[in-house]
């Protein structure tokens, strides 16, 4: 991605900086396990153009690094999750591509990426998966798109056809509060150095729930949240990271994915409440629309429908017009909980008793027969329904749910003709540690390490660095404690120590500083 010229004056701005990110990875299959292939050409593999890479997918079970919530306007805003989310990719071809090519990035799980690495293998987190449009459709961060509306000149070829991307609410979104709910736009790129696009609101759609009316363009400008106010770009310290990736392209007629550059950057957040796009309060509307930031500044919504118009659609984009947008994460509805929860619950809350889950929730204002869905997670992002039904005036309702050990969060999701509603999100942890103590925390390579306050059971343990994990073991705890053995060949450092425990990952890591063995 390359900085554009394009600046204007914070004021003139109408989105925020995201300022934190809270994300966690989980653990994701793969259809595709492995495969060889060649590096594209051109490409900073292109000196190794003749040797065939061996690519393997959904290593370990880090593979993806999904966003729980994030903080702007020193608010928070937590995934309030909508059904029948749909993108739609409008492309147009022009003089360098045709058809359907897929460009992406994806995190390896070196703890750099390189070029020409030796041996000629690449290991990648995420699980294999190169349709763009699926890909857009979650919540994932270490897994997007690159130059994603390039159409030309790009060293690399990574060069992209695709003019406009939809991202359809197809049961339609609003709010009472429409400032403190809205859409947060994420980006792989150099730190402080993020590009700019335009977003409207989609006001209708048709049948076949494509769009068929737009709101006001907005401008969201190239830079960051520091020079210019609109990209946010957190530290590491408030949840960004260093994504170590590889750049893959494909072609409609070729098999998989193949290597065409590496990159290690950070990751930016822009957020868009439904206000900054011109959404009244309570008003409907069914998602938002992106376009490259070239072309006509202010395009009428009759204009944005259509994409053969090369004013408003420019098929020669280039990076430093503006079209080296590396796009993640952008099909969730986020808020904060007073404007997710509304005027609809009165509470919800949730205790822990015996290692089960208890659920209690008031509702008010709910028409009879609106369906109500308790939804549970293991990640604060993807929910499933565990108890259903329909209200009948009962405004008190529980729920004893026995999820096993680990970290859960609950919602309720109430479908009516007043539409969509969501609760706060309920966070109970059913027999993790608390307060566990590791001992000593001042270590050396090949000493023994204790870890005390433990509930019975089997562990997986990692250690990592600040970039990569550099150790995997299984922790037998009895008796509240359970011991691991350093490797001996642990570089002096600090490393963070984590745990997960039937596939959930605590929400505890220690910090542990190796002296020179």
């Amino acid at each position: 991605m390359h900085l554009c010229a394009l600046l204007a004056s914070p004021e003139a701005l109408p989105q925020s900086p995201v300022q934190q990110f809270q994300a966690n990875y989980v653990p994701a299959s793969s259809a595709v396990s492995s495969y060889t292939a060649f590096p594209t050409s051109p490409g900073t593999f292109s000196a190794c153009i003749a040797n065939n890479y061996t690519y393997t997918w959904s290593n370990g079970t880090n593979n993806q690094l999904k966003l729980a919530s994030f903080t702007a306007n020193s608010k928070t805003y937590v995934v309030a999750g909508v059904p029948s989310v749909l993108v739609k990719l409008r492309r147009v071809n022009n003089l360098t591509v045709t058809g359907n090519r897929s460009i992406l990035y994806s995190e390896t799980t070196a703890a750099s990426a390189t070029a020409c690495v030796s041996p000629r293998q690449l290991d990648f987190k995420a699980p294999y998966n190169d349709d763009m449009a699926a890909f857009l459709n979650n919540s994932v961060l270490n897994h997007g798109t690159d130059n994603i509306f390039t159409n030309a000149a790009n060293g690399d070829g990574n060069n992209n056809n695709i003019e406009r991307v939809d991202v359809v609410f197809t049961t339609g979104i609003g709010s009472p509060i429409p400032a403190d709910v809205g859409f947060v736009l994420c980006e792989r790129g150099a730190n402080n150095a993020h590009d700019g696009f335009r977003i409207a609101a989609i006001l209708s759609i048709n049948g076949s729930n494509d769009p068929t009316s737009f709101g006001a363009v907005k401008t969201c400008v190239a830079g960051n949240g520091s020079n210019n106010g609109s990209w946010g770009h957190p530290s590491i310290a408030n949840g960004n990271r260093q994504l170590a990736a590889y750049v893959l392209r494909k072609d409609a007629a070729e098999p998989y994915l193949r290597v065409s550059s590496n990159v290690n950057q950070e990751i930016g957040g822009v957020f868009f409440s439904l206000a900054d796009l011109g959404v009244a309060a309570n008003q409907v509307v069914y998602g938002y629309a992106l376009i490259g930031p070239d072309g006509t500044a202010n395009p009428s919504s009759a204009q944005l429908l259509n994409t053969a118009d090369a004013a408003v659609y420019p098929t020669g984009t280039t990076e430093v017009q503006g079209g080296g947008l590396d796009l993640i994460s952008i099909n969730t509805f986020y808020g904060t909980e007073q404007a997710l929860a509304s005027s609809v619950f009165t509470s919800f809350s949730g205790t822990v008793q015996n290692n089960s889950c208890l659920l209690n929730w008031t509702l008010n204002s709910i028409n009879n027969g609106a369906v109500i869905n308790l939804e549970r997670s293991t990640d604060a992002v993807s929910f499933s329904s565990i108890y259903t039904y329909n209200y009948d005036n009962n405004d008190n309702h529980s729920y004893h749910d026995e999820p096993g050990t680990g970290v859960f969060y609950y919602r309720l999701r109430i479908q009516s003709a007043a539409g969509l509603k969501f609760s706060t999100i309920v966070r109970l942890n059913t027999g993790l540690p608390g307060d566990i103590k590791i001992y000593p925390s001042l270590t050396r390579p090949g000493e023994t390490l204790v870890l005390d306050g433990l509930v019975p059971g089997t562990y997986n343990l990692r250690l990592q660095s600040i970039n990569s994990v550099v150790f995997r073991t299984v922790l037998d705890a009895r008796q509240g404690k359970g011991t691991f053995i350093l490797p001996q060949q642990l570089a002096a450092g600090i490393y963070y120590l984590f745990l997960e425990k039937n596939g959930n990952q605590f929400p505890v890591h220690k910090k542990i500083i190796v002296q020179p063995g």
